[in-house]
């Protein structure tokens, strides 16, 4: 046998061989949240004043069982805090007693329910809002999510809690 026919058989059987495998994700694949997601979040929170910029950056974790718990640091930028002048924000999120709820029609898609309390860290300035000071105390927060790619890795993010609308996306963490 020649080296063409060699190669022509064997360019032949990998081409066999590659067709019978499956290429892309499985159809009947499970979708579900379980481990670490870190995760970028940005939109406006909407306040008497007007629309207010907020970026996001946190780490969600998802235990076996669906509970939901995370941390997260916000930025805002006020420009007029309480009519006392502008104001720039950094805070520290905690996120606890969540749960993930699947959609009953899809399993790729569904919310996070969880409760945030956030500290101040930092302050452009601490008479109008000093560091430390708890803004918001176990305010419930629900952020609906739908999972793409191969081994849930990457989860869209939209969150439409009451005054905020934001959008982001998380990767799962390799633990």
């Amino acid at each position: 046998m020649n080296i063409v026919t060699r190669f022509s058989l064997s360019l032949f059987a990998a081409t066999l061989s590659l067709n019978s495998l499956p290429v892309f994700a499985d159809s009947d694949q499970t979708c579900h949240l379980a481990g670490s997601y870190g995760y970028l979040y940005s939109g406006n929170s909407y306040t008497a004043t007007g629309p207010l910029p907020l970026a996001e950056t946190g780490v969600l974790t998802v235990d076996s069982i669906g509970n939901v718990s995370g941390e997260a640091t916000l930025a805002f930028q006020f420009s007029n805090f309480g009519g006392k002048g502008p104001l720039w924000l950094l805070l520290r999120e905690v996120q606890s007693n969540g749960v993930v709820t699947p959609d009953t029609n899809n399993p790729c898609k569904g919310s996070l329910d969880f409760l945030a309390t956030a500290t101040v860290i930092k302050t452009s300035n601490s008479s109008i809002l000093p560091e430390g000071v708890v803004l918001f105390a176990n305010t419930p927060r629900s952020i609906a999510y739908t999972i793409s790619g191969l081994n849930n890795e990457v989860v869209d993010l939209i969150g439409s809690f009451p005054g905020t609308i934001a959008s982001g996306t998380a990767h799962k963490q390799n633990n």
